[in-house]
């Protein structure tokens, strides 16, 4: 017992290790897991509503069992839309479509009849359509080419950006491609269509 009253201090060191231990700071850790896996949902669920594609209307025409408008996304294809709207009918000239073409905002897909000029029929849908602006976000490096005051480089240009950052939203946001500033957007407002 003197030893005890000798060494009091450890002994109410001990006594508070003791306390500490009953109390157990390893309740804190599953805060911290909760906090980990609260984080790592959040985060997933940012990622999910980041991946949602952006979403189309398409018009498909001709020998289609229901042609009409169809709601397809981004990531789509033409024989996604085909198959949406039926398949094709059996007079349907399907070699004359490109089924693995991306679908965009807008598009008219025309399946012709067996024996039909296809590219007549394609132009006169073509012509009725009076907007000849050119699509930034699906045009080839040839079809950019064809805006006044686009070259090979510009052309390049604009689809490294589009491939490398996604989708122009507006026009505005041709700007951030590299030799494009705000004089060359305004003169290309009339040439150029977004999405």
């Amino acid at each position: 017992m003197s030893w005890i009253i000798k060494n009091w201090y450890l002994v109410l060191v001990v006594a508070a290790i003791l306390l500490w231990l009953l109390i157990d700071p390893s309740r804190e850790e599953p805060n911290e897991v909760a906090d980990q896996i609260m984080e790592e949902n959040n985060s997933e669920m940012l990622e999910e509503e980041e991946l949602v594609p952006t979403e189309y209307k398409i018009d498909i025409k001709g020998e289609i069992k229901n042609p009409g408008v169809y709601q397809v996304t981004e990531n789509d294809r033409v024989e996604d839309v085909i198959h949406l709207a039926g398949g094709f009918s059996s007079n349907a000239d399907n070699q004359m479509i490109n089924l693995a073409e991306r679908v965009y905002d807008e598009m008219v897909i025309y399946v012709p009849a067996k024996g039909e000029n296809a590219e007549e029929k394609q132009q006169v849908i073509d012509t009725g359509n009076d907007d000849q602006q050119v699509k930034v976000n699906i045009a080839s490096i040839e079809e950019m080419q064809t805006i006044p005051g686009i070259g090979e480089v510009k052309a390049n240009a604009i689809i490294e950006y589009r491939e490398t950052y996604g989708r122009f939203e507006k026009l505005e946001d041709l700007t951030k491609v590299s030799g494009i500033g705000d004089k060359t957007v305004e003169k290309l407002e009339e040439y150029v269509r977004i999405p």
